[in-house]
């Protein structure tokens, strides 16, 4: 039978000289693998090979003993060519499509993580690149929360003390999943310094941005090592993430 949804495409691989295997993050069915033949011919009904960060409505089939589904129809609502020409936007979305392939599960619908990763991508083809940081770190607080591997910033996590903008200094342990106080910090071996003004955004992430460039780096830093944590492993993108950000005063 077939379905209908929203996707963006967060992986293309050649299946043949004439054929693309293809996963999408869609708004209703989660994330799906599906092969799309013939779309690499010049007069496929694809109008061509589909490619990575392009967004659309799409009609496909998948049966529940088959892992991979059939895609029928893809007629594209977002292309991001202004994106592909600004460098660091286009490595933020590249970042996005590798976190959405790595946090989600196959046939797990997220609404909420699919309309906040089209609005990013908007945003990133149309905002200037010194805008890009902050509605990345933005998505991310989304994706972790939806995902339920949200960090604790509003208390310590091991007193249970509010947090409190008057603490004498704040700490983030990133095994275990928060930030700590002073009185706490002696018992986490792992846990890093950071600032009172990171610490504070890190609270109330809806004024991230309006935060300075670097209270925005120390917080995507810190979410790059959280997230390397949880995943055991570092996602292949976020290497060029830092080193472009860590390398200048402001993108």
């Amino acid at each position: 039978m077939l379905r209908k949804d929203k996707g963006i495409c967060i992986r293309t691989t050649d299946y043949s000289e004439t054929s693309q295997i293809l996963t999408f993050f869609t708004a209703d069915t989660g994330k799906l693998s599906v092969i799309a033949k013939g779309a690499k011919r010049p007069k496929s009904s694809f109008g061509g090979p589909i490619e990575l960060l392009t967004a659309g409505d799409m009609v496909f089939s998948v049966k529940d003993s088959e892992k991979l589904g059939t895609l029928t129809e893809f007629n594209p609502t977002f292309l991001g060519f202004t994106l592909r020409k600004k460098l660091f936007a286009l490595n933020c979305a590249l970042f996005t499509a590798e976190l959405l392939n790595l946090f989600t599960k196959e046939l797990d619908p997220h609404p909420s993580i699919f309309d906040a990763a089209i609005i990013l991508l908007r945003t990133l083809d149309k905002d200037p690149d010194n805008q890009a940081l902050s509605k990345l770190i933005l998505f991310e607080f989304t994706l972790l929360e939806e995902t339920g591997s949200s960090p604790v910033f509003d208390r310590c996590i091991n007193c249970k003390r509010d947090f409190d903008a008057n603490w004498k200094q704040y700490y983030f342990a990133v095994s275990d999943n928060g930030i700590v106080c002073r009185d706490c910090e002696a018992a986490f071996v792992d846990k890093r310094v950071i600032s009172r003004e990171t610490a504070a955004y890190l609270n109330k992430s809806d004024n991230i941005p309006q935060a300075d460039w670097g209270v925005l780096v120390s917080i995507q830093n810190l979410l790059i090592e959280y997230i390397t944590h949880i995943l055991e492993r570092p996602p292949r993108t976020a290497v060029t993430i830092l080193k472009l950000i860590n390398s200048k005063k402001q993108i």
